[in-house]
């Protein structure tokens, strides 16, 4: 039997591979801890929403900011449910500041008869996040689209919103944009909305919006009302999808023509696609300056020298 000869570490020591990764030295805390308030060009909320909405923020009369008189990140929704949505313990302080946030937006952006959000989870996240003076968002601290995803799956499992099942858009090749609807229970148990006039103020806007093939009131003529609203949306979306793909192939056309070549091209596009009311009362001028906008917009104006064809095998 062979014997166990012990390893001596002395005169062995451990060398360090200096070929494998090792951890960095950045930090790899939240960037931002986010707030969010509607802001002041916003009409306020209508009926109950608005009385949510007042119960939650509060603003100062003397300086004229904004303030949480509630967090919503301690509500007892959150203690009671907590096993339901699979946690164990209380949310990090970065986790709650973002749920206080999100928790106003959403009931800002929320529609009031079929709750559904038409921002998608990048949009959301670029309103959360701190903009410099002109409106950007400043990227060293942008509340970052990952973040939001991950809180909605959970915020799924505490039954505050629902997510249609993910569509794929063959033409474009990815997926669609997922939209929340907000349910009764966010409104109800986490927003503290009075849902007897509640449900009023939402069978009235139903009734206003009704189809004729459901009675409203009913969960059918919710479920419609959200149908139609998530068609709207894709509609739209596979609209702006085609324009960008349309405007690329345009842009990728003209970048290989001289300059005079890209200003007919331009102006004969603008003739076949402007509606009559604006083409025919439109001067010379403002014809030459709508085309040379154009060619600027897509960085093909003057200076711009023609990209050289592909090479052909």
């Amino acid at each position: 039997m062979n014997e166990l000869i012990p390893f001596d570490t002395d005169s062995h020591p451990a060398v360090k591979n200096s070929g494998r990764g090792h951890r960095g030295d950045h930090s790899t805390a939240c960037k931002c801890n986010p707030t969010y308030f509607a802001p002041g060009s916003f009409k306020e909320l209508p009926g109950e929403l608005g009385r949510a909405m007042r119960r939650l923020v509060v603003k100062d009369k003397n300086t004229g900011q904004k303030r949480l008189r509630y967090r919503l990140s301690r509500h007892a929704y959150f203690v009671q449910h907590r096993e339901k949505a699979g946690r164990t313990r209380d949310f990090r302080p970065e986790k709650q500041a973002l749920i206080d946030a999100v928790g106003i937006q959403l009931l800002q952006r929320g529609n009031l008869a079929t709750g559904v959000i038409r921002k998608n989870v990048t949009e959301l996240a670029d309103e959360l996040s701190p903009k410099d003076k002109y409106g950007n968002v400043i990227p060293e601290t942008r509340v970052e689209p990952c973040r939001l995803s991950r809180l909605f799956e959970e915020w799924e499992r505490y039954g505050l919103i629902e997510r249609p099942e993910p569509e794929w858009d063959p033409v474009a090749g990815y997926w669609m944009p997922r939209h929340i609807i907000l349910t009764d229970r966010f409104y109800g148990g986490l927003c503290g909305v009075n849902m007897d006039a509640f449900l009023k103020q939402r069978n009235a806007r139903l009734a206003a919006e009704a189809d004729g093939l459901t009675e409203p009131g009913t969960t059918e003529s919710v479920r419609r009302a959200r149908e139609r609203e998530l068609d709207k949306i894709r509609l739209a979306t596979i609209k702006h999808r085609r324009a960008k793909a349309s405007e690329g192939k345009r842009k990728k056309r003209l970048s290989r023509l001289p300059l005079d070549d890209r200003h007919h091209q331009v102006a004969a596009w603008l003739i076949k696609t402007l509606p009559n009311h604006e083409k025919y009362r439109m001067d010379d001028a403002a014809f030459n300056r709508l085309v040379w906008n154009h060619l600027n917009q897509m960085q093909l104006g003057i200076g711009t020298e023609p990209v050289p064809p592909d090479k052909l095998h």
